[in-house]
């Protein structure tokens, strides 16, 4: 089937794999805080809804995209995608994290 040793197409799907994972992480992330959230503050769970989920499905999307370029880029030998996608990602869990740790510290206990 293929003259090399390897399948190069099975990096790149190994790859989205991943971060397909990570956005489901994220997602779940993100529906644990608004649960919890929505016990306390049902605003800021709304906020968080309305801001966080739109944009991890989009980068879930992009994710699903990128494999697609990925893959026909790399069967045509051109360049393969850039790294907007990460860098989205590593801001969308850096955001969740400083939430996290906002809330953990600034939400008063009874």
């Amino acid at each position: 089937m293929y003259d090399e040793p390897w399948d190069p197409g099975l990096q790149i799907e190994r790859t989205s794999l991943a971060w397909l994972r990570t956005a489901l992480a994220i997602l779940v992330g993100i529906a644990i805080a608004i649960r919890i959230l929505a016990y306390h503050e049902p605003g800021t769970a709304i906020v968080v809804a309305v801001g966080f989920v739109p944009l991890a499905t989009f980068l879930s999307w992009r994710a699903w995209r990128r494999y697609r370029c990925g893959e026909r880029n790399l069967r045509a030998q051109a360049p393969l995608p850039d790294g907007v996608l990460p860098a989205g990602f590593t801001v969308l869990a850096c955001a969740a994290g400083c939430m996290a740790i906002g809330y953990a510290v600034l939400v008063p206990r009874p």
